[in-house]
């Protein structure tokens, strides 16, 4: 019987302040970077490196008090190489799975669209020095 995963929560830490965004929704992506080396015993498989990606789609907070957007910005702009720490957690009827890691940050998009409330979706990459971990709670 298939497990549906509801209630997705993001959470990032900025310069020691943690941001719950408003996420309408958040995908990790984890990708191993894996050779085939073939032996005369048959194919070997090496994983060299592996890559992880946070996509966050939310509604924009720009302007607002304790903003994740302008965190994120602050952050991309002085300091692009330094890691921040994210954990993302996804709520099933029998369990709940957390995943963390670190993941560096980029200047959100910023957008409109009349009245209606602006939502944006951009990438963070992940820190490859940094093990991403998934658990079950």
């Amino acid at each position: 019987m298939a497990t549906i995963l509801t209630g997705q929560d993001l959470t990032l830490t900025i310069d020691g302040n943690t941001f719950d965004a408003q996420t309408i929704s958040t995908t990790f992506t984890y990708t191993n970077n894996r050779e085939v080396l073939e032996t005369l015993d048959g194919p070997v498989y090496k994983t060299l490196t592996f890559e992880y990606t946070l996509d966050v789609n939310m509604y924009s907070d720009w302007g607002t008090t304790s903003s994740l957007c302008e965190a994120l910005s602050s952050a991309a702009l002085s300091t692009p190489d330094t890691s921040l720490a994210f954990t993302l957690v996804a709520v099933g009827p029998n369990a709940t799975t957390t995943v963390s890691g670190n993941v560096f940050p980029e200047v959100p998009p910023m957008s409109g669209d009349g009245p209606n409330a602006s939502s944006i979706t951009f990438t963070l990459t992940g820190d490859r020095n940094t093990t991403p971990t998934i658990a079950a709670v």
